[in-house]
């Protein structure tokens, strides 16, 4: 699966904590080496669908992916593609 990073992903990796970075840094290691499908069964990252959410652009839908015990990544796949869009490290924020 190739990784897609927009600006604001990039902007907010760039700030976070330090283990958040780490997290981020970890997760992403895992995330280029699997496929969608083994995603979706990953334990740790813990990929799942955003009910009810949807990119305001593309109009798909949007997921989460666990970084740290609190931070999410949110994310939307095209295709073998996964777009991270946004770090959210608060896990309460990411799910509205």
């Amino acid at each position: 699966m190739k990784i897609i990073f927009k600006p604001d992903f990039v902007r907010e990796a760039l700030i976070q904590s330090g283990p958040v970075r780490d997290g981020l840094s970890k997760m992403l290691r895992i995330v280029g080496e699997l496929t969608f499908a083994e995603l979706l069964n990953h334990q740790g990252i813990h990929l799942e669908k955003l009910h009810g959410k949807m990119d305001p652009t593309t109009k798909k839908p949007l997921y989460s992916l666990r970084a740290t015990r609190a931070a999410r990544v949110i994310a939307l796949v095209e295709g073998d593609n996964l777009v991270l869009l946004t770090v959210e490290p608060d896990h309460d924020k990411a799910y509205h």
